[in-house]
């Protein structure tokens, strides 16, 4: 039987990402306003007949200092950043934006220490991944979605007739490559020739022989938030490493680095490149596991799946290098001085810019 992959990756202008766009700029906001805050916020965003709805809402510290003035900065500042202007159906300038954020649990304050033996935010699964078969150490799949993702966005921005938000779509298996593209766009564009510029572009990613569909679904002119509802953590797959790597569940944006939804999954894959990087494996899969309040994980498990290059003594004390508790990853990975405004971007994962993409010279 043949086997098929399938991956799919989104684009900043889709309703979605924006959410978690917005919930990252209030998470960068509080903690350069303090570092000690605790961020738990989530964005909705939808159009409406009056131009559009944003609520931001969540549990958030009180010194985090975000104020509506602060929220409603923040909502016009990252609209700005994913949606264009020209395209009326989502009114920037006529919208209705809801501060419902709420002091965070005391139960979960006093569960979170500020040192390295500090408790982790809440309960969950981690899981970290990593494969030689791409330079960014991605399965090949998703890797190839991504970039003609990223190169799209650029397409986006520079064309006058295109708005931005899109999702790209790669089958691979079988005898040829399918490549799914959706990309919202002004009236009266030539699709012929917006087919043959997508179809040369993915060229650039996809060196196989491949197919293209283009806007399935015919005309794609109303899309981002006026199109579709956004909700933060809906995207947690494209956040990650597409549908053939497992995901804990958790999802990353509007977090601070206490919850280790993030850092963890962060910690994850920052072990898992590294065992990769150093060539003790050819693909690994790292899954960690937490109990709030607790500082230990209750699991830490490393799957090699058979691609082992060294002997398991050998793996099990590098392993035992990486601290994962969360006050040492935070630490570790620097997560307080991140610029969460960009990585939820095209995965978290894969960005040799991010801390924990990083090779330890061990």
């Amino acid at each position: 039987m043949t086997k098929y992959v399938t991956a799919e990756t989104v684009s900043p202008g889709h309703p979605d990402k924006i959410a978690d766009l917005i919930s990252d700029y209030v998470l960068t906001q509080a903690l350069e306003n303090n570092k000690n805050s605790r961020v738990a916020v989530e964005t909705f965003l939808t159009g409406t007949d009056n131009g559009g709805l944003v609520v931001v809402g969540g549990e958030i510290s009180e010194i985090a200092n975000i104020t509506d003035e602060a929220v409603t900065s923040i909502v016009k500042e990252a609209l700005q950043k994913t949606i264009k202007t020209s395209f009326p159906d989502f009114d920037l300038d006529n919208l209705t934006i809801q501060n419902e954020l709420t002091p965070q649990s005391e139960e979960i304050r006093a569960a979170v220490e500020d040192d390295k033996d500090q408790g982790a935010g809440d309960q969950g699964i981690m899981v970290g991944y990593a494969i030689n078969e791409t330079e960014s150490l991605m399965p090949p799949t998703f890797d190839k979605s991504r970039n003609i993702q990223q190169a799209l966005w650029g397409m986006q921005h520079s064309d006058e007739m295109l708005d931005l938000d899109s999702k790209v779509q790669v089958t691979s298996g079988g005898d040829m490559t399918k490549v799914v593209v959706s990309t919202q766009h002004q009236k009266g564009i030539d699709i012929e020739d917006l087919h043959s510029r997508v179809f040369e572009l993915a060229g650039n990613f996809v060196t196989e022989e491949f197919t293209l569909d283009l806007n399935p679904s015919g005309s794609f002119v109303k899309g981002g938030p006026a199109g579709d509802t956004g909700l933060t953590g809906r995207k947690i797959v494209v956040d990650a490493y597409g549908p053939s790597v497992p995901v804990g569940g958790g999802a990353f944006s509007g977090k601070d680095p206490s919850k280790v939804d993030r850092s963890a999954a962060y910690a994850a894959r920052h072990l898992a490149k590294n065992v990769v990087s150093h060539r003790l494996a050819d693909e690994c899969l790292v899954r960690v596991a937490y109990a709030i309040g607790k500082a230990e994980p209750y699991e830490l498990t490393v799957e090699t799946f058979g691609t082992e290059k060294s002997e398991n003594k050998v793996l099990v004390d590098f392993i035992s290098k990486f601290d994962m508790k969360p006050g040492s990853i935070i630490e570790r990975l620097n997560l307080l001085e991140v610029n969460y405004k960009e990585d939820t971007l095209f995965s978290h994962f894969g960005h040799k810019t991010r801390n924990w993409e990083k090779i330890e010279n061990l």
